[in-house]
């Protein structure tokens, strides 16, 4: 949540991003994964959402809520493999939230 990354993180550095999520004491936080070669980045929140996002604007955010630890881990996996097309796939709506 500080903003320190790794290229091509294991997967016990994703469970612990997951976990900072939890254990920092910040209400509304969120930790993300971005994929620097494919511009898309995907973000965690604490009320259960994730967005993802062409970080450059080339397409419109979206979102999913609540998913499940283990479902964001395997999205964020898709991510870092630069499977966009297989994310895209997934049962997404429009904006940034619900509300």
């Amino acid at each position: 949540m500080d903003g320190p990354g790794e290229d091509n993180p294991p997967e016990e550095s994703l469970l612990k991003l997951y976990d900072e999520l939890y254990s920092s004491g910040i209400t509304d936080g969120e930790v993300s994964v971005i994929n620097d070669d494919s511009g898309w980045g995907m973000s965690a929140h604490r009320d259960g959402r994730i967005v993802f996002e062409h970080l450059g604007g080339e397409a419109a955010p979206l979102h999913m809520i609540p998913v499940t630890k283990t479902h964001v881990l395997q999205l964020w996996n898709k991510l870092i493999a630069n499977d966009i097309d297989g994310i895209l796939s997934e049962p997404w709506l429009p904006g940034y939230s619900t509300k």
